[in-house]
């Protein structure tokens, strides 16, 4: 689900740069409402603490007397870090590139993706479709069709908007069936670059299929673009839903294929589910699904959608329960190889950001996030004109090194620096970026 947006009195978004007691403070007000604030996350195991970029250690926020504070706190960082103290030794300002965060579990998040992963968990509105209403939609539907109006009362905001978005799109109402990808040469590489995601999938979708064993009903994994990358079910169900295309290679983004769970939830960006009339298209209009998005626990980026889907006599209200339910659990899966890869930077970097002395270093994974970046890195990037906000929620795509075309959409100032391949145990885990403005 999106992060609600309510918060502070000004919500003004906390200035980039050295972290100081103001700015402390401002990142407060900004994630206040949001859960990126101690009182708000810490139900859900939560501990604030500050990343150090250069270092790749994580200090949990402490009072100057060395105990763990609940909220954040500067004046238990180590001296290494401070930039700057009051005479009664009160911390005012760490160095660059000291991020505020929490740990969870062992892992550091920082204020925007803990936001993102309570908002999950605290707002999950249950957006549930109403059987009983099927014939009443119909007609309200057949009425759209005519003059885009429909009782108020009947039809779900989330219908609604959708019904809308078809409309102006100009898709077809009477379509039978989504559009598919049947060139196997194609589709596999679509699926091909969906690998991480299609990994995190699996236990999960394989899992879901056993439990749905004989239910007359599928689980589906689609990518952000509403293409089905996996399909599991009893054969006998895969051969109804064939006849819509709700299969591998089917494409159910709202655009090609109207209101529906995989495409609405996608555009919507928070679970949704469907039933009968509500679809937009005639020929779904028996079918009856419930999807959620799955997210990247980085930077909080929809990466595609789980579905459940079945014919309108399968229809149970906690269908939608259970395609979030796996939603969340891919989205473990997720984190767990975002914070193996960020561990292997750090552990393969060690070395070279004791060594390198007079050079800025930026450290990526293999996706192109950063991991490290060292002192030096700040001052040359900023010579260097770069629009690069050094945390650990920057990305940079054209240093993915599983898209290997990626790297001709490098910024300007990229193409100008020194880029190194990481490897531990003979095997590359990232970027190496040697700064230098002198070019």
């Amino acid at each position: 689900m999106p992060i609600n947006k309510s918060g502070g009195a000004d919500n003004k978004v906390p200035k980039k740069g050295a972290l100081t007691l103001e700015a402390l403070q401002e990142e407060n007000d900004f994630y206040r409402g949001r859960g990126g604030i101690s009182e708000e996350n810490r139900s859900y195991g939560y501990k604030p603490a500050f990343y150090d970029m250069e270092s790749g250690v994580v200090y949990p926020s402490k009072f100057a007397n060395g105990h763990e504070a609940p909220m954040h706190v500067l004046d238990g960082l180590p001296d290494d870090v401070v930039a700057t103290r009051l005479n009664d030794g009160k911390v005012t300002a760490v160095r660059p590139g000291v991020i505020s965060g929490f740990m969870q579990r062992g892992h550091f998040y920082t204020r925007e993706q803990a936001a993102l992963a309570t908002s999950q968990l605290r707002d999950r509105t249950q957006m549930l479709s109403d059987p009983q209403q099927h014939n009443q939609l119909l007609d309200a539907w057949e009425k759209f069709l005519v003059d885009e109006d429909y009782p108020g009362d009947l039809i779900r905001p989330v219908v609604g908007d959708s019904w809308r978005r078809c409309y102006q799109s100009q898709t077809d109402p009477e379509l039978q069936y989504a559009p598919i990808i049947s060139d196997t040469e194609q589709l596999n590489q679509r699926r091909t670059l969906q690998a991480d995601l299609m990994k995190a999938a699996n236990p999960i979708l394989q899992r879901a299929s056993q439990v749905l064993f004989r239910t007359d009903s599928l689980i589906l994994l689609a990518d952000a673009d509403g293409l089905i990358l996996d399909a599991k079910a009893d054969d006998a169900v895969l051969s109804q839903a064939r006849d819509i295309n709700l299969i591998q290679g089917g494409v159910w983004n709202e655009t090609t294929a109207g209101t529906n769970a995989i495409g609405t939830a996608l555009a919507a960006a928070e679970p949704v589910q469907l039933y009968g009339a509500e679809h937009f298209c005639a020929g779904i209009k028996h079918w009856t699904c419930s999807a959620d998005v799955i997210r990247d626990p980085h930077d909080g980026k929809v990466l595609g959608a789980v579905d459940l889907s079945g014919l309108t006599d399968t229809y149970q209200s906690n269908a939608l329960d259970f395609a979030i339910m796996a939603a969340r659990l891919i989205e473990s899966n997720l984190a767990k190889d975002y914070f193996y890869s960020r561990q292997q930077v750090i552990e393969a970097t060690r070395s070279m950001f004791v060594g390198w002395k007079t050079e800025g270093l930026l450290a990526f994974d293999r996706r192109g996030r950063l991991v490290r970046a060292n002192q030096h890195a700040h001052q040359t990037l900023k010579q260097l004109g770069a629009d690069l906000v050094v945390s650990p929620q920057c990305r940079l795509p054209a240093l993915d090194v599983d898209l290997p075309l990626a790297s001709a959409n490098a910024p300007a100032w990229l193409q100008q620096q020194l880029t190194l391949p990481i490897e531990l145990k003979n095997q590359r885990v990232g970027t190496l970026v040697v700064l230098s403005a002198q070019h």
